[in-house]
């Protein structure tokens, strides 16, 4: 049995860009890596691959991918354990997917480079983040994807900044990705609305700049639901910064999680952690 830990990644801003190529499809933005993320423990096995996820089997796409790119024709029992919802901007898909890859191209002989590209194919082509992949593999608290991709194409920096422990709070049912992207209009608005707040963000780098740009950023593309809304007038009313986690019903603040459920409710499903610089990582290998 091969282990292996991956940090989340919430994307404050983001601008979608699709490519005839996998390597050079993902997204310009800025994001927080998180210390909670998924865990995953894969053993080979004869036959087809079994994936859970959650304690439950499931289809999995993006996982079951990782596995026919590093190791085409072979079986494993892959399980998967996150450590945040998943469908809630939280970068679990990609999160999973790298865990996967790691721990089979541990087994298999792979390279943690082709562990690392598989990962970000099985995320394009299974329908989940655009560029969560991207921003874990830089080991940066706060990643700058400057442009789309994957190495030789992607471009990842650090904003340089130093944001603290941040709660983050679920609010609504799941939002995924695909369903958001795959509306014209909403693509073309959320690609609009970070031309300019990518630019301000990169002019001012800054804590209160991710907070203020990621607003702005979430109002103008039209990706608030009315739950998120909400909350971030009700954070900001409190005297907290809050911002919307994309693409999931949820935000995130610099209020503390007591002070998050007292404005929003106690039933909210919280979650504090700190911004993250360690590196994806094997764990343990029996």
């Amino acid at each position: 049995m091969t282990r292996a830990f991956c940090p989340g990644h919430v994307s404050c801003i983001f601008q979608p860009s699709r490519s005839s190529e996998i390597a050079s499809t993902g997204s310009r933005g800025v994001g927080i890596r998180l210390s909670l993320g998924a865990h995953a423990s894969v053993v080979p096995k004869d036959g087809d691959t079994v994936v859970t996820i959650d304690g439950t089997a499931s289809e999995a796409p993006v996982t079951r991918h990782v596995a026919e790119i590093l190791a085409p024709g072979k079986g494993f029992d892959i399980v998967i354990k996150d450590d945040l919802p998943v469908s809630q901007g939280f970068g679990m898909s990609a999160a999973g997917a790298v865990a996967a890859a790691l721990c089979i191209a541990d087994l298999v002989g792979k390279s943690r480079d082709e562990a690392i590209m598989a990962a970000h194919e099985a995320d394009i082509r299974g329908g989940g983040g655009m560029g969560d992949v991207a921003a874990i593999a830089r080991d940066v608290p706060i990643p700058v994807r400057k442009a789309p991709g994957m190495p030789p194409y992607g471009i990842v920096e650090d904003a340089g900044i130093a944001l603290g422990r941040t709660s983050f709070v679920v609010l609504g049912p799941k939002m995924t990705t695909g369903s958001v992207l795959s509306d014209p209009k909403r693509f073309a608005s959320i690609c609009e609305a970070a031309e300019s707040t990518m630019g301000s963000f990169l002019e001012d780098p800054s804590v209160d700049s991710l907070y203020r740009f990621s607003n702005e950023f979430s109002e103008a593309a039209g990706v608030e639901g009315p739950e998120v809304s909400h909350a971030l007038d009700a954070l900001r009313s409190g005297g907290f910064r809050a911002g919307m986690c994309m693409l999931g019903n949820s935000v995130f603040t610099d209020a503390p999680l007591l002070d998050a459920r007292r404005i929003l409710g106690p039933g909210v499903k919280g979650f504090s952690c700190l911004p993250c610089g360690r590196p994806a990582r094997i764990i343990r290998t029996e």
